[in-house]
């Protein structure tokens, strides 16, 4: 039996009859009954209510009825099936037309400029639904740093959460790591740097140049740069900080004194800012006297001011107020002597000493000598005999009672030479 005859009712027998006509007797209709008002329940009582009319009867058609379902083949079934769902599914799309699919969106990010880092997306999707909230993390590449966002996004943070509610543009912006440059001078008011300093990029190379102001002069450079040059290179890979340090121009005071064992100078000199006077002290040795300053200064007064407007040398110029005279005598049997002379006023003071030594031998048949002072009237004014071995020094003084020539005169009977040494006051002896 094919599969759609199912759906064709059977033939009676009654046609098989020829001839012959069934009749069917006259159908009597019952008679009517009155019509029962039901009357509709109440609230919580449909129990009652279906107690009394009845529950309905739900019938499936005489085609789905399990003995014709069992006489379709499998496939039959099958098609039956596929057939009621695509009904089913055709009359939810068509009695929902206005149940439109959710609606999604895209995100779209830029990196400004492009080679300074990157943007991670948490989640990353290619669109996103409704309300998403997308997390956009900003990573800087070497020597670029995170500046801020842009567009669909603000605020200074490198980490952003964007709410999908629209398509979105985003932007992160980077720029190239800066550092400060910072300088100054000490003293403050000694001079200048240039450039004075400023916001350079990272790697840059700053060159500083130290400009002295009047009478100073460039020392060196301290903080983050250093060296004794006026000019010096910064590299810039970090904050920096760095000071140029002058000071007062200065100048070198030389003393020196003539003769060596003449005296002395204070200060002896040193080291002194331009500018600067400094007072030079002469003061002379035992038996000498100051005469003049010459080189860097000039004058008799013993005390001098130099004036340090450059390098300066000075020298303190000292006599000696006794006079030292030394002389070898030579031998003599029959006496040798030696004299000297000067020239003296009334009043003057003549003092000192002599000495008369040499080397002992001992043939030697005389070891006396003597030393004697004669005024101009030629009176001896001081006589002094001695053992130039036993007895050899001999001091003096005395004053002068005329004006005119003296002389001085020192005799010996040795057969050898023998040394003087006279030292006197006043000097002029010859």
């Amino acid at each position: 039996m094919g599969v759609f005859n199912i759906f064709k009712k059977k033939k009676t027998n009654a046609g098989s009859v020829a001839g012959k006509r069934r009749v069917q007797p006259e159908r009597q209709e019952p008679p009517a009954k009155a019509k029962k008002r039901i009357k509709p329940p109440r609230a919580g009582d449909w129990r009652r209510f279906f107690k009394r009319v009845g529950r309905p009867k739900w019938r499936l058609p005489w085609w789905l009825s399990p003995q014709v379902w069992r006489e379709i083949p499998w496939w039959g079934r099958l098609l039956i099936v596929a057939g009621i769902v695509g009904i089913v599914l055709a009359v939810l799309f068509a009695v929902q037309p206005g149940c439109a699919p959710e609606p999604s969106y895209r995100l779209s990010v830029a990196v400004n400029p492009v080679e300074a880092g990157e943007v991670d997306f948490s989640p990353a999707y290619d669109e996103y639904g409704a309300g998403t909230q997308v997390t956009l993390t900003a990573t800087p590449t070497t020597d670029y740093e995170f500046v801020s966002w842009s567009g669909d996004a603000s605020g200074t943070e490198p980490v952003v959460t964007v709410t999908m509610d629209s398509d979105k543009s985003v932007t992160a912006n980077f720029r190239i790591i800066q550092y400060a440059l910072v300088t100054s001078v000490s003293p403050p008011e000694s001079g200048l740097v240039s450039p004075e300093g400023g916001i350079y990029d990272i790697g840059g190379s700053v060159t500083l140049r130290a400009n002295p102001m009047v009478d100073y002069e460039f020392v060196s450079w301290s903080g983050d740069a250093s060296g004794t040059e006026p000019e010096v290179t910064v590299t810039m890979d970090s904050d920096k900080s760095v000071t140029a340090n002058f000071r007062l121009v200065q100048y070198a005071l030389a003393t020196s004194v003539s003769p060596t064992e003449g005296g002395s100078v204070s200060p002896m000199g040193g080291i002194y800012n331009v500018g600067s006077t400094v007072t030079l002290t002469a003061a002379p040795a035992v038996d000498y006297e100051f005469v003049s300053w010459s080189g860097d200064a000039s004058g008799t007064e013993p005390e001098v001011t130099v004036t340090m407007d450059s390098d300066k040398s000075v020298t303190a110029n000292f006599v000696a107020t006794i006079q030292e005279i030394r002389d070898i005598m030579p031998s003599g049997i029959s006496g040798s002597a030696t004299v000297y002379s000067n020239i003296l006023e009334g009043g003057e003071i003549i003092e000192g000493f002599v000495e008369l030594t040499g080397e002992y031998y001992s043939q030697d048949w005389s070891f006396d000598w003597n030393f004697e002072i004669i005024n101009p009237e030629g009176r001896e004014v001081d006589y002094w005999q001695g053992h130039w071995v036993k007895n050899n020094h001999h001091d003096f003084s005395f004053k002068a009672q005329y004006s005119g020539s003296y002389k001085i005169r020192v005799r010996h009977n040795s057969l050898y030479e023998k040394d003087l040494l006279l030292r006197i006051r006043p000097k002029g002896w010859s």
